[in-house]
């Protein structure tokens, strides 16, 4: 099936089911152009940077890896991750395929539970510790990105602060998506699996 197929697809399914898609760029008033390619992965990439997809680039990215995936929720999903990355200056096509990664595409079925509404495995430290929980997905969200913004910058928090780990980070100490090998996660290619998902996400963009 051609991109431009499942794209139509995936519009008629949004229009169906009474979702409002709104097709936004980057536009935050805290983020920052970068020059440097997804595909390029001999540069390192910037947390705090400028995403580039947009919402129909998200979930048609989704949707390939987890077809039986419900639209509105993803659709809604992409719309938080752009909202509250853009607040902070945070790229949010970073925070989106940490996420894929994290929860396996929304599947979860680790030591954190789908009602926690953690999209990033916080305080998940394994060995069956679930980790923090949060009122809403959208907290979850946020204390995602602010997580990234403590990791990847020294600036203050725009938003209410609501990641409990905040402030045991070591600010800007990991200014880039590869720096967050053996810091998020113990894993020494964590970072590089982040790239590979954004690798993957320019493919599906128009």
């Amino acid at each position: 099936m051609s991109r431009m197929r499942a794209l139509r697809i995936v519009f008629d399914l949004l229009l169906l089911g009474g979702v409002t898609v709104l097709l936004v760029s980057c536009n935050g008033p805290r983020c920052v152009r970068t020059t440097v390619s997804y595909d390029d992965l001999s540069r390192p990439l910037p947390i705090m940077s400028c995403g580039s997809a947009q919402i129909h680039d998200l979930l048609l990215f989704f949707l390939e890896t987890n077809p039986q995936a419900d639209i509105s929720e993803v659709t809604e999903i992409a719309q938080l991750y752009m909202e509250e990355a853009g607040a902070e200056g945070v790229n949010h096509d970073v925070a989106f395929c940490q996420m894929c990664i994290e929860t396996n595409y929304l599947g979860f079925g680790g030591d954190v539970r789908r009602e926690q509404n953690n999209f990033a495995g916080i305080g998940a430290t394994g060995n069956g510790v679930p980790g923090d929980s949060f009122d809403s997905v959208r907290m979850g969200i946020r204390a995602q990105i602010q997580h990234l913004k403590a990791y990847g910058g020294k600036k203050r928090l725009r938003r209410r602060l609501v990641d409990p780990r905040f402030r045991r980070v070591r600010r800007g100490s990991a200014p880039y998506v590869e720096n967050l090998s053996r810091k998020w996660a113990a894993d020494p290619e964590y970072g590089a699996k982040i790239r590979m998902k954004l690798k993957s996400l320019a493919g599906q963009s128009y």
